[in-house]
C-alpha cells in the first residue's frame, strides 16, 4: 500500500487506466512531472505489480500499462487510511475541476452529467452488497475505449458507515 500513498503513482496509475499504455514522457505531460520521475516511479509500481511494460514501440520508447482495471487492499490500518485518503481527495477533485469546466461542454454534455448524494439505512452486509453491484455495473463499461462520441467520465463512489 506504501507504494500506492505517492500523489505521483496514483496519477501514474490514473494515466495508465484511462489512456492505455503510455511512456514515461507522455505520462509526464499528465502527471505535470519530469520524464525521469516518471521513469522512477513506473518502475516502482513496477516493481510491486502494479504496472508492466506495454507492447513493444519503434526505437527506444518504453511503453507502460496497468495490470489491472482497479486495485483492492485492506481496509484496515493506518497504510489503508491514508492511501483511501489520498484515493478520495484526489477522486473528489477530478469531480470539482470538471465541474468547473462543465459550462464548456455542449449542452447533450451537460444534460448528462449528473450528482448524487444520498443517506440510507443499511446493513453491513446490505453495504457490501450495495458496493458490490455498484463495482459490477461499472465492470460492464471498464475496458471499452475511446470511440466515436464519447469522452471520459469521472465517477466517483463512497459508502462509509457513521
Amino acid at each position: 500500500m506504501r507504494a500506492l500513498a505517492h500523489p505521483t503513482r496514483l496519477a501514474l496509475l490514473d494515466h495508465l487506466h484511462a489512456n492505455g499504455p503510455s511512456t514515461a514522457t507522455e505520462c509526464s505531460e499528465f502527471v505535470r512531472d519530469s520524464p525521469s520521475s516518471c521513469s522512477y516511479h513506473l518502475r516502482a509500481l513496477a516493481k510491486w505489480g502494479f504496472v508492466e511494460e506495454g507492447p513493444p514501440r519503434p526505437g527506444r520508447e518504453r511503453p507502460w500499462q496497468a495490470t489491472a482495471a482497479r486495485i483492492e487492499f485492506p481496509s484496515d490500518g493506518l497504510d489503508a487510511t491514508i492511501l483511501r485518503d489520498e484515493l478520495v481527495a484526489r477522486q473528489q477533485q477530478r469531480v470539482r475541476d470538471a465541474l468547473r469546466r462543465e459550462h464548456e461542454l455542449p449542452p447533450r454534455w451537460r444534460r448528462a452529467a449528473q450528482t448524487s448524494s444520498a443517506t440510507l439505512e443499511l446493513s453491513a452486509s446490505e453495504l457490501e452488497e450495495f458496493g458490490e453491484r455498484f463495482e459490477a455495473l461499472l465492470d460492464e463499461f471498464r475496458g471499452r475505449g475511446a470511440r466515436r462520441g464519447t469522452r471520459t467520465v469521472v465517477i466517483s463512489f463512497g459508502a462509509v458507515g457513521e
